[in-house]
């Protein structure tokens, strides 16, 4: 008993992780009924004692048995024990069928920007029917998440995912209704990779998810998340799964796919375009008249008898109703807008649709030609070279997760940005005032906390509001400058450059972008301690895969506190070497004026990006 007590799939059934650096083995399951010893939390032999005891137990009532209660752990622990016998377990039975799984498939709904808690993405588990030809939305999956207060907004949500304020609880429910949820409600895209398991490996995975459904386990946003939980359930179902272990500090959601890739766990991967990618993608092949004709239309329905929508041609009245009818669910679904006269217009939409006998007015969903997964790694660190003012430097900078505008874009979702952890050691080269020649000085550049920037573009049919946080410690570029806390608050508008010419594909040029800006600093520097500023941002962004160019100015005048206005210009440039490298080119100007602090700093470094 004691070699199998130390087995790493006993382990894994039970949950069993190392929570010091000591190496202390206890279970990140927190529910008492998850154990039958009173020491089975912290003893694995404790347990399995206790349980093989009961395991072996025959003649038992229907659904009173533990077989009943821990399949997982009898059927794994059964290969020992030839002489077991299995007892009747109805209800176990009963909805095992009504699951029925037979494959597994994991999903990842991706990043969405206007959400800080979903900006990593999310994964849970489909539970995929034999017969292939029926509708995966009506399968099952699989999900972990935190069983937040309904009445917490996003900020406390975040605060609270960040430090353990919620319960993490497994859940099982209809496939479509997270399909609803991700994919309408939120305009994610959603990735599937099926799985290869055996049909055996599927039935412990079946088996496991009963054990744990009616239990919790901490749930912390960085690294105990619906990704880490979900592979840790995939661990306890096969003896070819130990992917978990990677990610002990953190675990971001694409990463936890990406093991499930470098593992050789995936059979397929397909991709399922969100509305609001079919929204944007039709949108793009109407005429401006079009568009404003759809708009038009869900406005009032009159308008379908308005002569110049009346004398387009079949085809091209068609496209604007496809798009009206498409427009009109995203206002209801996304915007909430559920009433008795929008079903009364989608209803005659739908029917002045149908008597258009054109069909297919709209070319297939473009698949993005670079998966999620295949982006870069999410880890960075930069070692750059560079000038400010008359000092020679070098940068060493670590960030731990996740994504800047400027980083390559490939596999990421555009104008979305958030960074956690940055820190920057600066090595200055001094010149000495003797003949000693010159002296290297190390000193904290800046540190941020949370940066997150979310540009998303305003159309015809979408209007969201862009908006960036960011805190934590900078410098100012000017000379001498110390230290000082920030936080920024800004929201505004962007909008794509995105032109139709005579090419079979429209011209990108990026995005442009206005942003009213507050940053509150402070720091035994000011004079008051503290500045209150407020003002705006101009920038201009192209995120092509090959170059990647940002160019910006900021104007802030104070408020409240040191009387000092704040102005830059920044320039970024960088280039694509490999998925990994890029190398980033950097200018800053920046003014203090209206003080005696007055006075001009420039900035200039050349740097090489690797991502891991």
């Amino acid at each position: 008993m004691e070699d199998i007590s130390a087995m790493q799939q006993w382990q894994h059934l039970l949950h069993f992780r190392s929570h010091s650096l000591l190496g202390f083995m206890e279970s990140e399951n927190d529910t008492d009924s998850f154990f039958i010893s009173p020491a089975g939390k912290t003893d694995l032999r404790a347990e399995l004692i206790a349980e093989v005891a009961l395991f072996a137990l025959n003649d038992q009532l229907d659904n009173q048995s533990l077989q009943c209660r821990f399949p997982a752990r009898y059927q794994w622990l059964k290969q020992f024990h030839s002489n077991w016998q299995d007892q009747l377990c109805s209800d176990l039975l009963v909805w095992k069928n009504e699951i029925d799984a037979h494959k597994l498939t994991v999903i990842f709904p991706a990043s969405y920007l206007n959400s800080p808690s979903s900006m990593y993405g999310h994964t849970l588990i489909r539970l995929d029917r034999e017969d292939d030809n029926k509708s995966k939305l009506l399968s099952y999956s699989v999900n972990f998440a935190a069983n937040a207060d309904t009445t917490d907004n996003e900020l406390v949500f975040s605060y609270k995912g960040l430090t353990g304020g919620y319960p993490g609880v497994v859940s099982i429910l209809p496939y479509y209704a997270k399909v609803n949820e991700y994919s309408h409600l939120e305009h994610r895209d959603i990735w599937e990779y099926q799985l290869n398991l055996t049909e055996q490996e599927v039935d412990q995975f079946v088996n496991h998810i009963w054990e744990t459904k009616d239990t919790e386990f901490d749930y912390f946003f960085l690294d105990e998340n619906c990704s880490y939980r979900l592979l840790a359930l995939l661990d306890a179902s096969s003896e070819r799964i130990n992917v978990a272990k990677d990610f002990s500090t953190k675990a971001m959601p694409i990463d936890t796919i990406r093991s499930l890739l470098d593992s050789d766990k995936v059979e397929s991967v397909k991709y399922r375009a969100s509305s609001g990618v079919m929204l944007k993608q039709q949108q793009g092949q109407l005429t401006e008249a079009q568009k404003q004709m759809a708009l038009s239309i869900v406005e009032d329905l009159a308008y379908i008898n308005d002569p110049d929508f009346m004398q387009l041609s079949d085809f091209q009245r068609a496209q604007v109703l496809e798009v009206s009818i498409s427009y009109l669910r995203y206002l209801v679904v996304k915007k909430k807008q559920r009433s008795p006269e929008n079903r009364i217009k989608s209803l005659s939409l739908l029917s002045a649709r149908s008597k258009i006998p054109v069909k297919n007015v709209f070319q297939p969903i473009v698949e993005p030609e670079v998966r999620d997964d295949e982006g870069h790694l999410t880890r960075r660190a930069t070692l750059s070279l560079g000038q400010q003012n008359s000092e020679e430097f070098v940068d060493f900078k670590m960030r731990l997760s996740y994504h800047e505008l400027m980083d390559l874009p490939d596999g990421f979702i555009r104008g979305g940005e958030i960074e956690m952890g940055v820190l920057t050691l600066r090595g200055i080269n001094k010149n000495a005032t003797d003949d000693s020649g010159s002296e290297l000085a190390l000193q904290l550049q800046n540190f941020t906390v949370l940066n997150i920037l979310s540009l998303g573009a305003r159309d015809h049919f979408n209007q969201p509001i862009s908006w960036r946080v960011s805190t934590g410690f900078d410098r100012f570029i000017q000379q001498s400058s110390d230290l000082f806390a920030h936080l920024d608050v800004g929201g505004g508008y962007s909008y794509d450059l995105i032109f139709n010419d005579d090419s079979s594909s429209p011209s990108d040029w990026g995005q442009v972008y206005g942003l009213l800006e507050t940053r509150l600093k402070a720091s035994g520097q000011f004079d008051d301690n503290y500045q209150l500023s407020a003002g705006t941002q101009l920038g201009w962004l192209y995120q092509g895969s090959q170059w990647q160019m940002k160019v910006y100015g900021s104007w802030l005048p104070a408020i409240l506190g040191d009387e000092f206005d704040y102005q830059d210009v920044s320039v970024s440039l960088g280039s694509k070497l490999t998925r990994n490298l890029q190398l980033r080119l950097e200018g800053k100007k920046q003014w203090l004026t209206n003080s005696e602090k007055a006075g001009v700093g420039d900035s200039f470094s050349l740097g090489l990006n690797w991502y891991f």
